[in-house]
This record gives C-alpha cells, sequence and structure tokens, in this order.
C-alpha cells in the first residue's frame, strides 16, 4: 500500500494516511467477500496485524487504489463525510451499498489518538471477516 502519499509532517495529513489505506483493504476485503470475482483473484496479506484480501489482480488492485487514493487530499483537509462503495446488478440498479461515515477530529496530534484510531479500525476489519450479512455472494445475474 504505497505511494498513498505519506504526509508525516502533520497529525492531519498522518490521520488521513491511514484512512486511505484503511479504506483501500476495507474495501478489498469488501469485494472479495461479496464473491463478485473468483477466490483466486485475492490472496492473504497481513495488515495492522490481521489477516485481509489482497486484491491479485493489477488492474482490480490499481482500481480500487486509484479511487481512495485520489480521496487523500480531501480527508486531509476534512472535506469527506462519507465514502460509499455501491454493488449494482447487471441492469445497473444498486443491489447492495455500504457507507464509511469519516468523524476524525483533526486537533489530535498525538501518538496516543493515532494508536487508538488503529485499534478502532483493526477491530473493524475483525469485526468485518466475520460479518454474516457480508458473507452472503451477490447473484451474478
Amino acid at each position: 500500500m504505497d505511494g498513498t502519499g505519506r504526509d508525516h509532517q502533520s497529525p492531519q495529513g498522518e490521520t488521513a494516511r491511514i484512512l486511505v489505506e484503511f479504506l483501500e483493504v476495507a474495501i478489498t476485503s469488501i469485494v472479495s467477500m461479496k464473491g463478485i470475482y473468483p477466490p483466486g483473484a485475492f490472496e492473504r496479506r497481513r495488515y495492522m496485524n490481521i489477516v485481509v484480501q489482497k486484491a491479485r489482480h493489477p488492474q482490480l488492485r490499481e482500481y480500487i487504489h486509484s479511487a481512495v487514493i485520489g480521496l487523500l487530499p480531501f480527508i486531509q483537509k476534512g472535506l469527506v463525510e462519507r465514502v460509499a462503495v455501491i454493488f449494482f446488478n447487471i441492469e445497473n440498479l444498486p443491489v447492495e451499498r455500504f457507507v464509511f461515515k469519516l468523524n476524525v477530529n483533526q486537533t489530535y496530534s498525538s501518538k496516543v489518538e493515532e494508536a487508538d484510531l488503529e485499534f478502532s479500525l483493526r477491530s473493524f476489519l475483525i469485526k468485518l471477516s466475520v460479518s454474516e450479512p457480508l458473507t452472503n455472494v451477490l447473484p451474478q445475474s
């Protein structure tokens, strides 16, 4: 997950980088769980000390990466409230939606808050991996 425009000079930059990296991992995990691509399209990787899925196909990996990295400057400025991942059926109608609500206090500056953020994001990924509704594969037609 490199190339995220790491900005270690400000707490807001580091928080935004962590959030963008997390969104990339979370969205990839959701896409993997929904069964849109065959299981071989993903490989297991470690992130924040837990096992997650990473897209193996370069175009899929780049598509997800470019979508979330484009949010980085807007997250740094506190302009992003929600990020939606919407799945459409073959008729181009939305069939499922996942919304990430971002509510980050941009005044936080210590490493304690950064550790708290990482703990919360890691907890979310663990819950995501065992969430029953997410394991229902979307119909292919």
